[in-house]
């Protein structure tokens, strides 16, 4: 069984609920069919695929009910990359979710390569009983950032902080995000953390909630400078010492071109890109040869020119850490 962490540091959290759909009709046929997916990705080598099988729900209704984990195993899953083939293991790990399965989460597996810019990708998934399924992709290019994006915080005579990049192939979705790097002493021991910004907080039943980008066709993405203010607050919230955080000059700013079957899957489903889900509604976009689900990829590039400046962070009250 792999280690939890694993499953933690991916940036795509595969979570595959493979039923009957809402709208399922209980007199109707009931057809065996299977669900893959798999997103590769370029900014690791841990790759993963979930194997899933659609079922009847025990009382004939209500999916919800049924405690079985569809999960597919034993099967034999390649990827090709041009000319080379890379075989996944199969692997499991303890849940840490609340789920109405009793088994551990399973799932498929290779740590032996990154894809590229552009690069041609195919999958193929033997079945124990025989059953194939087939998908093909192309990964999309590398993003290349706008001179006209900000590279300071805050920026000059602005109150909003703009990343744009030059657009790529019609239908192209783009999953952009903001991080705040950091450094906490806690207890005499420095911890380095992370801060993920949202674009702007709205007001919802009296309190102040975040809102962060969600995938789109959009080649820009504006940030408010009171949500980059708030989310430099929330580092200390509770924390009188403000002396006990340093904040480092350079931000992490990414963004994620999806290929083309998993912007259409996106656009389809509506569904944040980090709880991605499989269903049986055939209404939904897939690409899979045999089944349902989606095959694709998504290439992350950053851009490395965005810095807070010195007088900004120390207002907090934190220490300013410049970057070498």
């Amino acid at each position: 069984m792999m280690k939890k962490s694993f499953i933690i540091i991916i940036f795509l959290t595969l979570a595959v609920i493979y039923s009957c759909s809402e709208d399922f009709d209980p007199f109707g046929e009931f057809r065996d069919n299977y669900a893959l997916t798999c997103i590769l990705k370029s900014d690791t080598t841990f790759q993963m695929a979930v194997l899933s099988h659609n079922y009847l729900p025990p009382d004939g209704f209500d999916p919800y009910t049924n405690t079985v984990d569809p999960a597919v195993v034993g099967a034999d899953i390649r990827v090709w990359l041009g000319d080379s083939v890379y075989i996944f293991n199969d692997s499991s790990v303890v849940r840490e979710d609340p789920s109405r399965y009793g088994t551990p989460f399973n799932f498929y597996y290779n740590t032996g390569f990154k894809i590229s810019p552009k690069q041609k990708i195919g999958i193929e998934v033997l079945l124990q009983n025989g059953i194939r399924l087939r998908a093909v992709s192309k990964a999309p290019d590398k993003v290349s950032f706008d001179k006209e994006s900000d590279v300071i915080i805050p920026a000059v005579g602005s109150n909003l902080v703009r990343f744009i990049w030059m657009p790529q192939v019609d239908g192209t979705f783009f999953s952009p995000k903001l991080r705040i790097r950091y450094l906490q002493n806690e207890n005499g021991k420095v911890v380095r953390k992370f801060k993920d910004v949202p674009v702007k907080y709205v007001e919802r039943n009296g309190s102040l909630e975040p809102v962060f980008p969600q995938p789109s066709n959009n080649s820009i993405v504006i940030y408010q400078l009171d949500a980059i203010t708030r989310a430099l607050e929330e580092i200390s919230e509770g924390d009188p010492n403000k002396s006990n955080y340093t904040v480092r000059q350079s931000l992490i700013f990414d963004v994620a071109a999806f290929d083309l079957n998993l912007s259409r899957y996106v656009s389809s489903t509506n569904q944040p890109f980090d709880d991605l889900t499989v269903t049986v509604n055939e209404s939904d976009y897939t690409n899979i040869g045999g089944g349902l689900g989606i095959f694709g990829s998504y290439i992350k590039s950053n851009y490395p020119t965005i810095r807070f400046l010195p007088d900004y962070i120390e207002s907090f009250g934190y220490n300013f850490l410049l970057d070498e």
